[in-house]
């Protein structure tokens, strides 16, 4: 199988760069010939995935963290247009990912370890399963109508304005993920005005609920280790949807680990939908910003539909 890692260099600290000689030798060890290819600026991994792809690479394995994940799952596409049917590139190539950067939320939807040797056994020894994708349709930050894949989880809320707390965190990533996204969160909530949201799942009523985020889930973490949404199954055709409504910081801090246990389904301010269609939108001249896959992309209204079984998983 003719393997290529779409590499960022950049992930976790730049820590990744100094390891990738170390890393790419077990990878080689446990597949045979792994080729090579470096990121070099925003979405450059889904730019690369393609190339792979049509060059006839079979195994595509994302190194980095969630963001480069989401990148490379968008290279297995055609750039998406709202509206447009998604076009996919490399019928038949398989997804691996080598995860080492901030969050490494995806991979614990899999019950993976998080060290270099357990991950490459599951890339080498993992049989090929169907994964599903999600699409989003949103506003871009520029106003613009905006399309993009997620593999794992995306979101509004708080969490929109987490993405840019941690991107802008320097001091609080030397002490690990799980406390910059703890951190941000706190900084998140107390930025954030909870804001009426209009939501519909599939062909169901209209819900107006006062969102402190609500998560789109097709894998079960985020956030660096949050246990969102305990029963989602990425291969189940379904999106499973977390609404935290009518909630502040102080309900947060009264049991902050509760949504890292998966207990926080026992609040009665916390609600769960499932569907394969999402709809949402805000008040006009309100903004509520998103989270896809721990970027920021831009804000509501938003259409978040799955794609079932869209790739092929090899972990």
């Amino acid at each position: 199988m003719r393997a290529r890692a779409i590499v960022n260099p950049n992930s976790s600290r730049g820590r990744l760069a100094r390891a990738w000689p170390d890393v790419h030798a077990r990878l080689q060890a446990a597949l045979g010939p792994v080729e090579v290819a470096f990121t070099d600026a925003p979405m450059a991994a889904a730019r690369l995935t393609r190339e792979a792809l049509r060059d006839g690479v079979e195994l595509v394995i994302a190194c980095g963290g969630d963001g480069t994940n989401n990148e490379v799952v968008n290279g297995f596409f055609e750039p998406p247009r709202p509206g447009a049917p998604d076009v996919r590139v490399g019928e038949g190539a398989a997804l691996s990912i080598l995860m080492l950067g901030t969050g490494g939320d995806f991979r614990k939807s899999f019950g993976a370890a998080g060290d270099v040797d357990a991950q490459v056994r599951r890339i080498a020894e993992g049989k090929p399963r169907p994964l599903d994708v999600g699409r989003l349709d949103y506003v871009a930050d520029d106003g613009s109508p905006a399309a993009r894949y997620f593999i794992n989880i995306a979101s509004f809320g708080v969490s929109g304005v987490v993405d840019r707390e941690v991107n802008k965190a320097r001091l609080t990533k030397l002490f690990g993920g799980k406390f910059t996204y703890f951190a941000a969160t706190v900084r998140g909530l107390l930025r954030y005005r909870p804001t009426e949201v209009v939501m519909r799942v599939d062909d169901g009523p209209e819900l107006k609920l006062v969102v402190n985020t609500a998560a789109v889930c097709n894998g079960r973490y985020f956030g660096g280790g949050m246990h969102v949404a305990p029963m989602a199954d990425p291969s189940d055709g379904r999106l499973e949807v977390i609404v935290m409504h009518d909630m502040g910081l102080l309900d947060f801090i009264k049991d902050p680990n509760a949504i890292y246990r998966g207990e926080h389904l026992k609040n009665p301010k916390v609600r769960h939908l499932s569907g394969a269609r999402v709809e949402a939108r805000a008040p006009a001249g309100a903004e509520v910003l998103l989270d896809v896959d721990g970027e920021a992309p831009g804000r509501l209204p938003a259409t978040f539909t799955v794609l079932p079984g869209a790739l092929t998983l090899r972990y």
